[in-house]
């Protein structure tokens, strides 16, 4: 039996009617033990859905678009299609307490930024995921067939190509299986991730004149607002997309059109990232600004996969150009700030000390930037600029509430051995 966590997982159930919620919650409360209670979507960690309602793959879709991501309880008969993702979990209708128990242990975990194996009943996603990964994952090395590449490399020798002229067109074929040649043209989406250290900062970051951003006591000058930035129209165009469920294109009298691909939550811009750091310092006026709905058969016919890029390495890289050293205005720069959950590193621009910076928030728990650049020693604007990076994303937050704050990890004051036997001294002589 599962030891029963000291606070209920607080769950969001989407798309259920009346008579399900009560259901769930009658259930919740008696057969899982507590494990769980239902909450507004607003307090929630966890997102359940059931397949059987209306809207529910847009309701799945939708959840699995969250920023930052929600771990994701599917209810689903045996013959429903599935999709694979490391948030989302299936459980088969109807039912079963134990089981329901060990999804909402998982989730627990998955909601912490912890990683995690799913539960055993979920076989049928993990089956998927096994057959995918062997049609990904290229043949074992072997004397006759050792990667595609070199089996064609010894086919187009002039010995072997008289000798085996119909195993070429095996190979093309498993080729066309072991690589997704349109994600392999997303040339863009993958040179996000670079390492920026502090002899190379101001060039590839660019300087903010008129404010020296690493003295404390001009902290209140160093703000930025992201609206008056191309940045905030981008994210204000990602959430109507998010809201909205739809394909949207951001279009701007000064700019090229931005289309937000949601579904695989990517971008298309016709740029590089020359212009683009350009563009993020203009200043923008809203009435220069448009969004406009982009149906499926032009997205379908958008070629340049070249200029496809990921939307949080996206944003995350537009942020430190717009921030250029700065934090954004909607951050109290006086309030302790906190990671939800550690960065993906790989997909980002790694800017100086932003390990260092990740660690220590996560760690020590929230603190505010003054503070994390004194326990570090190092400058304001290398805080500064990681986190609007990671509050464009969403994973860094103001302390604000109870639960952000009873995070901070806090040292107990120790009195020192001299005071405290002064103490002692008086104590005696008040009890004479």
């Amino acid at each position: 039996m599962k030891t029963r966590h000291k606070d209920a997982l607080k769950v969001a159930l989407l798309g259920m009617d009346e008579r399900s919620s009560k259901l769930l919650r009658k259930f919740f409360k008696g057969p899982c033990e507590g494990f769980a209670e239902i909450v507004d979507d607003a307090n929630a960690v966890v997102d359940i859905v059931d397949t059987h309602f209306a809207r529910s793959e847009q309701l799945v879709e939708k959840s699995l678009a969250r920023v930052p991501p929600r771990a994701i309880i599917a209810l689903a008969f045996n013959a429903s299609a599935r999709i694979d993702r490391d948030n989302l979990l299936y459980l088969d209708k109807p039912i079963k307490a134990d089981e329901m128990m060990d999804a909402i242990d998982w989730a627990s975990d998955i909601s912490k930024g912890k990683v995690r194996q799913k539960p055993f009943f979920d076989a049928k996603t993990s089956s998927f995921k096994s057959d995918s990964a062997k049609i990904l994952k290229p043949p074992a090395p072997s004397p006759e067939f050792k990667t595609v590449s070199s089996a064609i490399a010894e086919l187009q020798s002039p010995a072997l190509a008289l000798k085996t002229p119909v195993a070429f067109k095996d190979i093309e074929q498993e080729q066309k299986k072991l690589i997704d040649l349109q994600e392999q043209r997303k040339k863009a989406k993958y040179r996000s991730a670079i390492r920026v250290d502090e002899n190379n900062f101001n060039d590839f970051i660019g300087l903010f004149i008129g404010v020296n951003i690493n003295n404390a006591d001009e902290r209140y000058l160093a703000a930025y607002d992201v609206k008056n930035y191309y940045q905030g129209y981008v994210q204000a165009a990602y959430q109507s997309s998010l809201a909205r469920m739809q394909t949207l294109q951001l279009n701007s009298s000064l700019w090229k059109p931005l289309v937000i691909l949601l579904h695989s939550h990517e971008i298309w811009v016709d740029a590089d990232d020359v212009l683009l750091k350009e563009m993020t310092g203009v200043w923008l006026d809203a009435d220069t600004m448009s969004v406009t709905p982009v149906d499926k058969e032009t997205v379908q016919k958008i070629n340049d996969l070249e200029k496809i890029q990921d939307m949080y390495a996206f944003l995350w890289k537009m942020a430190l150009w717009t921030s250029k050293g700065r934090y954004p205005k909607a951050i109290d720069v006086d309030s302790p700030v906190y990671l939800r959950q550690w960065p993906d590193f790989p997909r980002y621009v790694v800017t100086p000390h932003a390990l260092r910076i990740a660690g220590l928030l996560v760690g020590r728990g929230p603190e505010t930037m003054i503070n994390v650049a004194s326990l570090l020693n190092i400058e304001l604007r290398y805080v500064y600029i990681f986190i609007s990076a990671a509050h464009a994303i969403g994973l860094a937050a103001q302390a604000k509430r109870q639960v952000d704050m009873l995070i901070k990890t806090t040292l107990p004051d120790t009195p020192s051995a001299r005071k405290g036997l002064l103490n002692r001294i008086v104590n005696r002589m008040r009890k004479k």
